[in-house]
């Protein structure tokens, strides 16, 4: 197989908010890709733990959650694979 036209390889935009890390996000709007989403966790003093699907802004490096509902099981997939 050959690869005719390159594509942008984009999942979805997301624009910086700082959204579940406190906010003060720049509100550059980024193309990102199933590379640049990771895995975060956070603690209760009850012992509860959440983890969450999260970019880092490459202009400002504020850090910004991603609603689960807008990844594809293969993006989450492909985070866990880095997340142990």
């Amino acid at each position: 197989m050959k690869v005719l036209k390159e594509g942008k390889g984009y999942l979805l935009e997301v624009t910086c908010t700082g959204k579940g890390n406190g906010g003060a996000g720049c509100g550059a709007v980024l193309g990102v890709s199933k590379e640049d989403v990771y895995m975060t966790e956070s603690y209760d003093y009850g012992g509860g733990h959440d983890i969450y699907y999260t970019i880092r802004c490459p202009r400002c490096g504020t850090e910004t959650d991603i609603s689960i509902d807008k990844l594809p099981d293969s993006v989450k997939r492909y985070a866990r694979r880095f997340y142990l």
